[in-house]
Order: C-alpha cells, then sequence, then structure tokens
C-alpha cells in the first residue's frame, strides 16, 4: 500500500537522522580527545627526546597534521559504514514497526467492507418488498401481511447482525465483570436443555469440574460451538459434548457429523466467512467466538476430516 510505503519511508529516514547525530556527535567527541590526547603525547616525547631545532620543528608540524587527518578519514568512513548500514537496519525496523498497524488497517478495511454488503443485503429486500407493495393499488391484505411478515423476517436479521458486531466490538471490555467459580458441566447440561437438543446431544463428562472465570463469557462461548454443531450437522445425528480437566486447564471438545471442507478449514474463524455451504448467517459466530476464548486466557481450534468435525476450547481453570 502506497500510504503505508510512504510512512515506512518517512520512519526510517527519522531513525537514521537520529542514528547519524548521535553518530556523528561521537565521532566529534572521539576527534576531540584524540587529538588532544596526540598533543600531550607528542609534547611530552618532545621534552625527553633532545634533537636539533630543524628536525624538532618538522616532527611538531607535520607529525599532528598527519595523525589528524588520519583519524578524519577513520572517521569518515566509519559513518559513511554507520550511514549505509544504518539505512538499511533503520528500513527494516521501519517496516516492522508498521506492519502490525498495517495489518490491523487491512482488517478494518475487510470488515467495513464486509459488514456494508451485509447490512446492505437486507435493507435491499425490504426497500424492493415495500416499494413493490405501494406501486400496486390493488395489494391485498393477505399480500400486505407477507410483505410485513418479510420486512419483520429481515428486520429480525438486522437486529443479530448489530448485536452480533457489538459483541465483537465489546469482547474485550465484557472482561471487566468480576470472576466467579462455577460448575461447567452444569453449565453445558443447561445450555442443551434450552435447545433442547438432550435427544440429539451425548455429554461425556465427569462430575463438578469447577471453573473459575467470567460465567457469562464461557456461556457464550459454548453456546456459539454448541448452536453450530447443531446446525452443521445432519438432524438425526448426534453431537458429542466431551468435558475433560486437568491440574491447570478445562478442555471441551464438541464432535459432530459435519465435514468442512480443507479449503476452508484456516479461515473459519475469520469475520463473514461462510465458506462452500454456505450457512445462510453472517459468518460471525465463530470469529466471536474465537475472540472470546482469547479474552479468557484460552484457545479455540478445529480439526475435521471423515465425516467429523471437533471444534475444542482450552481455558485455564483459574483465570
Amino acid at each position: 500500500m502506497k500510504l503505508f510505503f510512504s510512512a515506512t519511508l518517512k520512519l526510517a529516514g527519522w531513525y537514521l537522522l537520529i542514528l547519524m547525530t548521535v553518530s556523528l556527535l561521537f565521532s566529534g567527541i572521539i576527534f576531540q580527545v584524540t587529538s588532544s590526547e596526540l598533543d600531550v603525547q607528542l609534547s611530552n616525547w618532545s621534552k625527553h627526546h633532545k634533537t636539533d631545532s630543524h628536525t624538532e620543528t618538522t616532527i611538531i608540524r607535520d607529525h599532528p597534521s598527519i595523525s589528524t587527518t588520519n583519524l578524519l578519514i577513520s572517521l569518515g568512513y566509519l559513518n559513511l559504514i554507520v550511514l549505509l548500514g544504518g539505512g538499511v537496519c533503520a528500513y527494516i525496523l521501519a517496516r516492522r514497526t508498521l506492519e502490525p498497524i498495517e495489518a490491523a488497517h487491512d482488517a478494518q478495511s475487510r470488515f467495513t467492507a464486509n459488514a456494508s454488503h451485509q447490512l446492505r443485503t437486507p435493507l435491499a429486500v425490504i426497500k424492493a418488498e415495500a416499494e413493490l407493495a405501494l406501486s400496486d393499488r390493488r395489494t391485498s391484505k393477505a399480500s400486505l401481511r407477507q410483505t410485513l411478515q418479510s420486512t419483520l423476517e429481515e428486520t429480525d436479521r438486522l437486529t443479530q447482525l448489530t448485536e452480533t458486531l457489538l459483541k465483537l466490538s465489546s469482547a474485550n471490555r465484557q472482561l471487566e465483570t468480576t470472576t466467579e467459580t462455577f460448575d461447567i458441566t452444569d453449565l453445558t447440561k443447561k445450555l442443551i436443555t434450552e435447545r433442547k437438543a438432550d435427544a440429539r446431544t451425548v455429554l461425556i463428562t465427569d462430575e463438578a469440574i469447577t471453573l473459575t472465570s467470567h460465567r457469562l463469557i464461557v456461556r457464550e462461548l459454548i453456546a456459539i460451538i454448541l448452536d453450530n454443531a447443531l446446525r452443521h450437522s445432519p438432524r438425526k445425528s448426534r453431537v458429542q459434548v466431551d468435558i475433560k480437566a486437568t491440574n491447570h486447564r478445562v478442555t471441551v471438545c464438541l464432535t459432530n457429523d459435519g465435514q468442512i471442507a480443507a479449503r476452508d478449514l484456516p479461515h473459519i474463524f475469520e469475520r463473514f466467512f461462510s465458506g462452500e455451504q454456505g450457512s445462510g448467517g453472517y459468518g460471525l459466530g465463530l470469529s466471536l467466538a474465537k475472540q472470546l476464548a482469547g479474552a479468557l486466557g484460552g484457545q479455540l481450534t478445529a480439526a475435521s476430516r471423515k465425516g467429523t468435525t471437533t471444534f475444542t476450547i482450552s481455558l485455564p481453570k483459574t483465570l
């Protein structure tokens, strides 16, 4: 990007200017100290060595001049090396400094473009249906009711999208809530019951696995992955939820019969990514789950092969 290339050059120029200022300052100090030392040594030498007046005059006149010239040449070469080497190092350092900013800028640009696209689609549907209903004066009440129902559905989709975007932007701020100790097995059972998925879900866990963390955020995280597992698997298939605990971590593995294409797997946690299967959603749930897991000091990973997909949530026992 031209903007960041220009910024890199400017930042590298400032780095190089600071480096050369320091180098020239030290060169001046070295020159002054060395010249003074030469004068002192030559004065001491002339006092302890008796020579004829012509030889002494020649040594006193020529020796400091030759030494000073050699010193200036040496310092000049040194500063030239610092200029060339420092220029390269300054550019590399400036590039590395701006890389995270450039990556964040690119991600924000993609997010804005995708969000605009996703918001534009339901708005276009609402507008088209409203214009169609208004253009026909003989539109029946049943047709108007159907148009209003469709408008309400699209409005619900917009509300859902807006709420998810707000959750994504405020995920880190949610961590300001107080931590509490709770039973993650009980929490997961309640989530399964709320979704009326007891018949489809196999829960494998030890009793009373406690976790000291942000309960609401952990609940949201597991809910997203559970909903994803139920939605992307055949209706009569089973979803297995395996909860394990070690000395320092708790692991929740959710496995279903769905499969993610190999080309899609590296991108499933990206915002607005829906993949080949096209779930009909906005592609924000897994991105939010990934962000929540990281905010809790944990990890969220996915593996898919031979018709099965497993999402693994790993969280510290105490936050």
